[in-house]
């Protein structure tokens, strides 16, 4: 007899990172080695933007493209926001990728692209700029969490010419060698470089990650079923029913293999109907704490205008910027309304397609509508009608 349990949601250190298993993706990282080859040819450089709601993989693809970029000796170098304007702050970025050569007999220690003498800053001034401009290895610099530039008050007043002179240098392939910078964040990222000069992107360096092609979705639970929970036997079953809810999510991935692979493990690895149930049900409980979570810090008035926008428009379907912000207006005010619409995209609750606004995840939408609405649709799709903007740009991962 099957010995159900009930795993608790995936936790925090499961879901951020590098993803165990890496499938998809095929056209963003064929535009990320092709602008990093450009890069190469005209020892230059520029800014790669991608940008997506809470969940969609954007850590676990920085991480990929970090390994690309090492596969073709660029020295890759993460970052946080404050080393755009201190340089002691990107020095130590740039030590904790030192390497060990050896030169004239002796042991030296260099950081990539930055030679000893330079670090030392005798012969100019150590500013964030000359440390970039320092050596000739090819650098790739990874900045996570990137909407956090346009926070108020980040940026101190004093520096903020600094960063935007950076951040034109980099984008313009002014540093005598060839820099990428790497920015993922959430919704309003691109907002907050823009503001920072930043508006105009070469072709396949912005990117509005969606969710994974139904191929690449599969492919990553059956690695997840076959090479961690060794399951024994035909693993369709279980891929169907664990991808029918995930809708292409990385983070809903996570949230139903964690259960699954403990189910395995109660059940000697033999994958049984009633063993299916018990996954679908923890992951289902795991899918929805995810959504609590984005919805921490709005009221439940608030919970409510949303779901409202929403109860009337199937699944996948979108609304024009200027219909939510009339309607949240009407219940809140329109100073209001402004901020409460940047902070649900920021939280990933709504997010943008091509113009319009949408709620990314089916599943999310129904927990929306479900628990905040008065009225509901009455006969939803089972599917979503919008494609995921890599199904629309790539022709290859058609799905998540």
């Amino acid at each position: 007899m099957c010995k159900s349990r009930s795993p608790s949601p995936v936790t925090a250190a499961f879901d951020r990172g590098p993803a165990k298993y890496f499938h998809g993706r095929k056209q963003i990282l064929h535009d990320f080695s092709k602008l990093a080859t450009r890069a190469i040819q005209a020892d230059s450089g520029t800014t790669i933007l991608i940008q997506g709601a809470p969940g969609a993989g954007k850590t676990a693809l920085l991480s990929k493209c970090e390994e690309l970029a090492r596969d073709r000796k660029w020295a890759s170098v993460k970052i946080y926001s404050t080393a755009l304007w201190d340089p002691n702050e990107l020095l130590q970025s740039l030590k904790s990728r030192r390497t060990v050569g050896v030169e004239g007999g002796a042991a030296r220690v260099g950081v990539p692209g930055i030679v000893e003498a330079e670090i030392k800053a005798e012969r100019s001034p150590q500013t964030v700029m000359n440390l970039l401009r320092g050596g000739e290895t090819p650098l790739l610099l990874t900045l996570d969490e990137a909407q956090v530039l346009g926070n108020k008050n980040l940026i101190p007043p004093d520096q903020e010419h600094t960063v935007v002179s950076v951040l034109t240098a980099i984008h313009n392939g002014d540093l005598g060698r060839p820099v990428i910078l790497l920015a993922a964040g959430l919704g309003t990222t691109v907002d907050a470089f823009e503001k920072l000069g930043i508006s105009r992107f070469a072709g396949g360096a912005f990117v509005e990650l969606g969710a994974l092609s139904k191929e690449a979705e599969r492919a990553v639970i059956r690695d997840w079923l076959k090479k961690d929970g060794k399951a024994q036997g035909d693993l369709t079953a279980w891929i169907n029913a664990i991808a029918q809810e995930t809708h292409g999510w990385p983070q809903h991935i996570l949230s139903y293999v964690e259960p699954a692979l403990g189910q395995l493990h109660a059940d000697k690895r033999v994958m049984t109907t009633e063993g299916l149930n018990a996954v679908l049900e923890a992951g289902r409980r795991g899918r929805a704490a995810y959504y609590r979570q984005r919805a921490k810090g709005f009221s439940l008035q608030q919970r409510r205008s949303f779901a409202k926008l929403f109860t009337n428009v199937a699944y996948g379907g979108s609304l024009e910027l200027e219909d939510i912000l009339m309607s949240l207006a009407q219940d809140h005010g329109a100073e209001k309304a402004d901020e409460l619409f940047h902070r649900a995209v920021e939280k990933g609750i709504i997010d943008e397609r091509d113009g319009r606004y949408v709620i990314p995840i089916p599943s999310m939408h129904d927990w929306l509508v479900s628990n905040y609405a008065r009225e509901r649709i009455s006969s939803p799709p089972e599917t979503p009608s919008v494609p995921s903007t890599e199904d629309r740009n790539s022709g290859m991962d058609f799905g998540r």
